[in-house]
């Protein structure tokens, strides 16, 4: 349990444009007893901290700190556990995640256990609307995917649509064809990219490949309208306290226009129910639209204090299940494809410049190598037509880079957006990537430290809902994986290959808190304990620095703070 105690002042300088001398009001909380690990570099770890209001105000030994305890002052004894910055999340999708992940869980390792988990769901399932599920795994079926044929057996006269791990494919059943009117000869919604999966003799068998083309299918059969999307969101935002996470990217919303999907932010704002911040995007996948007056009036029209919308997010390709990254080199086990990136270069080119010259950073998905190649040329062409500014481009999960282009990343400036809880050797990296990449990519995927050591700024996200084998938002997972390369707390299991691009526990953190925090454009008020910044804290009953690495996910968050404001405790 947290304890409680008492209060006063303040302010001790975490840089010199911040006050140097404690106030004469009280402070309202106080930290102590415990690691305060702070993220700053001027002063890596303290003893105690205060905050007051929505600020922290002091930040050193416990008599300075408890010098400013008055009677009203709330003191939070840390038991010997551990006091850190407010965690980030630099790329993640709570609108359209909390949306898509209702239903049935289908995170299992084989065809049977996904179909005993639908057998099981359906007697709960009441009246006769759309079937909802997310996470079945590409390595439980074969090469070409999943089957209506299996969900008609269970629903033969009700819509199902059933979103992949990875939330780039679907699968759905007959009905759910019909009543969007797919058939045999129906065209792809992008040919060679995301398709309908047909049999040979052209009739669609229920596997939507990517995002195309199961909005298709979403939009006209299964849509997720105002009242779910609000009710999704309010059900979903305190999981975020409860994992500590305060602030955070929201990478695309895809199942609804941008301008209503950042409404429903601020309408739980207004209702003092929003506990963690938000920058977000405008979602651009189609070549055929201009994004540009789109993101520009999102980032002139209404913001409010804790939701931003100021960045283009820009698809450039798939994932490597569905042969849609786009790589240098053809698919192992498929030579005559090495993918296909969703915009040309020349197309990619104009745009990001575009966007430069207004002052967007962008943030673009790149899986495979040409995609990640391609959109470090543009953002290069961008830096070299347009006058200097300061950039915070993106490139998001960075899954394989050719190691050629690993230091271009930080000689142009571009953030390293890294979802490190994907590194691992489960059974979708052996069953799935191994056998499309082959053994040589798969074996120098995910180079966080080579990035690390080639100056780009690391910025952890998680992606959710995606994922590659399992769906997480839990920040101190993503921690723990970077730091050993294994799955969660199996210290005996042999790490993902190149061990030696692990991270150090400081640098995960970092990229846990200050990383994000940067890629945001909010390095000066978070991302570190410092005097002056906002209170973003989060509690934990375990000290990481002290515990073996495998145990970081068991460690409980215990109290999360935003704004000065506690917004979850246990």
């Amino acid at each position: 349990m947290l304890g409680l105690l008492g209060a006063a002042p303040v302010v001790l300088a975490g840089c010199n444009t911040r006050p140097s001398r404690p106030s004469a009001e009280s402070a309202e909380v106080i930290f102590r007893n415990g690691t305060v690990y702070t993220v700053d570099p001027a002063k890596p770890r303290a003893e105690a901290v205060a905050t007051r209001g929505k600020q922290i105000v002091q930040v050193g030994t416990t008599d300075e700190v408890m010098a400013l305890a008055g009677p009203s002052t709330r003191v939070v004894d840390l038991d010997g556990g551990m006091l850190l910055p407010g965690f980030a999340e630099g790329h993640i999708h709570p609108i359209a995640g909390s949306a898509i992940t209702r239903g049935v869980d289908l995170q299992f390792d084989t065809r049977d256990a996904i179909l005993d988990a639908l057998r099981n769901y359906a007697p709960t399932v009441a009246g006769g609307g759309p079937v909802r599920g997310f996470g079945w795994r590409y390595d439980a079926f074969p090469a070409t995917g999943p089957r209506r044929e299996d969900l008609d057996a269970i629903w033969p006269d009700r819509p199902v649509l059933l979103i992949a791990i990875d939330a780039h494919s679907a699968w759905v059943n007959t009905k759910t064809l019909e009543l969007a009117g797919i058939t045999k000869d129906s065209a792809d919604p992008v040919p060679g990219f995301s398709v309908f999966q047909r049999d040979p003799d052209g009739t669609p068998t229920g596997y939507l490949v990517e995002v195309p083309a199961y909005m298709q299918v979403l939009n006209s059969v299964v849509p997720m309208d105002e009242a779910f999307v609000a009710e999704s969101l309010t059900q979903w935002a305190p999981r975020a306290s409860e994992a500590g996470i305060t602030s955070m990217f929201d990478a695309g919303v895809e199942i609804m226009p941008e301008d209503k999907a950042f409404g429903h932010y601020r309408n739980l704002e207004s209702a003092g129910k929003l506990p963690f911040r938000v920058t977000g995007s405008y979602y651009y996948n189609d070549p055929k639209i201009d994004p540009l007056p789109k993101i520009i009036a999102l980032r002139d029209g209404p913001q409010s204090e804790l939701v931003h919308v100021n960045v283009l997010k820009i698809v450039m390709d798939g994932v490597d299940a569905g042969r849609t990254a786009a790589m240098l080199a053809p698919y192992a086990d498929q030579p005559d494809t090495s993918g296909q990136s969703l915009f040309t270069a020349e197309q990619v080119n104009d745009v990001v410049k575009r966007a430069d010259a207004q002052g967007i950073d962008v943030h673009v998905h790149c899986i495979g190598d040409r995609s990640t190649r391609m959109t470090l040329d543009a953002i290069d062409a961008a830096i070299e037509t347009n006058p200097p500014r300061d950039r915070r481009n993106a490139i998001a999960h960075l899954q394989c880079v050719d190691p050629q282009d690993i230091p271009r990343l930080g000689a142009l400036g571009v953030i390293a957006q890294i979802s490190a809880q994907w590194a691992t050797p489960d059974p979708y990296w052996r069953n799935v990537t191994t056998v499309r990449l082959g053994p040589e990519r798969a074996n120098r995927m995910y180079a966080f430290k080579s990035l690390a050591d080639g100056g780009a700024r690391l910025s952890f996200g998680c992606d959710w809902p995606a994922a590659s084998y399992y769906s997480t938002f839990r920040p101190l997972e993503a921690i723990e994986i970077a730091v050993t390369r294994q799955e969660l707390g199996k210290p005996d299991q042999a790490p993902l290959p190149r061990p030696e691009e692990r991270l150090s526990l400081d640098q995960a953190i970092a990229a846990q808190t200050m990383g994000p925090a940067y890629q945001l454009r909010r390095e000066d008020d978070l991302g570190s304990i410092t005097v002056g910044k906002l209170a973003d804290l989060v509690v934990l009953d375990k000290d990481l620095t002290a515990i073996p690495p495998h145990e970081i996910h068991q460690a409980a968050v215990k109290l999360t703070m935003m704004n000065g404001v506690v917004r979850h405790e246990k």
